[in-house]
């Protein structure tokens, strides 16, 4: 029997619906993360409730910022500049570099900056052992060289706040493991925005979902970890390797049990000083790259990250759809419908870090995140992943 308009209308209503509704649930952990820290538990049990992060801000614990650094020789010294203007006591801070075998001018680069950054430290990776592979390795032997308490890891192509790290402190407190922020896009062309307005969607949503305790993911060049929490876990050595290490690293700890009983938090705030600002993929290969190995490493994503893909692909699907087989006014409320459950996502991402400019890219990011949500399944199918002039079998 033939389907009517009404009834095709319907249909197509219920998806964007549910679609909204789940976005409308993950919004709340969304401002959750927009909220500032709060006195509660103490950093350390002694530590007075009352002055939770406070105690441990004047206490200046000595920190690691950590890099791994691949033939980066065109991005390495706008990241060391960002390093070196942190505002935090250089004696309490570490900075080291794990070069990772680099071929081009990186370690001539940074010897020259050794001389400038007291604090600098630099590293270059030795052999790869066991299963550590790529960047894994680099970071485990980055881990163990770390004197940190507490370490804060970024990327060579990245730059952060001066106060990035004092405010990561903020939101610590003795059963907090590991904290992470959002990164954006540098723009400089066109579809740069388009990149970096996605990012705000992605890394939203693994905001919001970490924040109502249904944890998605994290971005590699924007966390933090507590010593105790990585070693309690084993480190890199005990996680089972990951091309998205990052990922490993924060449900390995999520899931972890201290030592009496209770599980090691992980928070995800959003605010200004936590932002950093990564570069956009040059071009489509190094994009779909990128993106396969993001798709690839979240094979092993909960439930929870399986509907959000389901909805999106059906919302898509839907937004598409609707143009070429509703009348044209039912076709334009399933897209408002659509577009303002995203927006209930990235409205607040972009408020938040002060990047509201980026909204004129929303209605192309529309038809890039559809494309994007297609191609997902054929990402899925390939098996190779190739990143950074390495080859994955996954």
């Amino acid at each position: 029997m033939a389907v009517n308009s009404y009834e095709l209308s319907g249909l197509f209503f219920i998806v964007v619906l549910l679609y909204f509704i789940e976005h409308a649930v993950y919004a709340i952990g969304v401002f959750r993360g927009t909220r500032p820290p709060v006195s509660g538990a103490p950093l350390e049990e002694k530590d007075p409730p009352q002055s939770a992060w406070e105690s441990e801000l004047s206490r200046r614990p000595p920190c690691t910022v950590l890099v791994c650094a691949r033939d980066e020789e065109t991005n390495i010294e706008r990241c060391l500049i960002s390093l070196e203007a942190i505002n935090y006591p250089k004696d309490r801070l570490e900075v080291l570099i794990v070069d990772d075998k680099s071929t081009d001018r990186t370690p001539e680069i940074l010897e020259a900056w050794k001389a400038r950054m007291p604090n600098l430290r630099v590293l270059r990776t030795g052999e790869e052992v066991m299963h550590l592979r790529g960047k894994v390795n680099a970071l485990t032997q980055g881990m163990d060289a770390a004197t940190g308490e507490f370490v804060m890891m970024t990327d060579a192509d990245s730059h952060v706040h001066p106060n990035w790290v004092s405010e990561y402190l903020k939101y610590y407190k003795h059963d907090t493991g590991m904290v992470a922020s959002v990164t954006l896009l540098d723009r400089r062309k066109f579809l740069d925005g388009i990149q970096s307005i996605d990012w705000s969607y992605l890394l939203g949503l693994a905001m919001a979902s970490a924040n109502i305790n249904l944890p998605l993911s994290v971005i590699g060049n924007n966390i933090s970890v507590r010593r105790a929490a990585y070693e309690d876990v084993g480190g890199y050595r005990n996680i089972p390797f990951s091309i998205t290490e990052d990922y490993a690293l924060f449900q390995a700890i999520w899931r972890k049990k201290r030592a009496d009983g209770t599980p090691w938090k992980v928070r995800f705030p959003l605010h200004r000083d936590l932002l950093v600002m990564s570069q956009p993929c040059p071009d489509f290969r190094t994009w779909w790259r990128q993106k396969h190995r993001w798709v690839k490493g979240g094979e092993g994503l909960r439930a929870v990250g399986y509907l959000i893909f389901i909805l999106g692909l059906l919302a898509n699907l839907a937004m598409v759809t609707a143009l070429f087989v509703l009348p044209i006014p039912a076709a334009l409320a399933v897209i408002a419908v659509k577009w303002s459950a995203d927006l209930l996502i990235v409205l607040p991402v972009l408020a938040r870090t002060r990047m509201q400019a980026l909204l004129k890219y929303f209605p192309v990011y529309q038809v890039y995140l559809a494309l994007f949500v297609f191609s997902m399944p054929v990402m899925i199918a390939q098996k190779n992943v190739k990143w950074k002039g390495r080859v994955y079998r996954h």
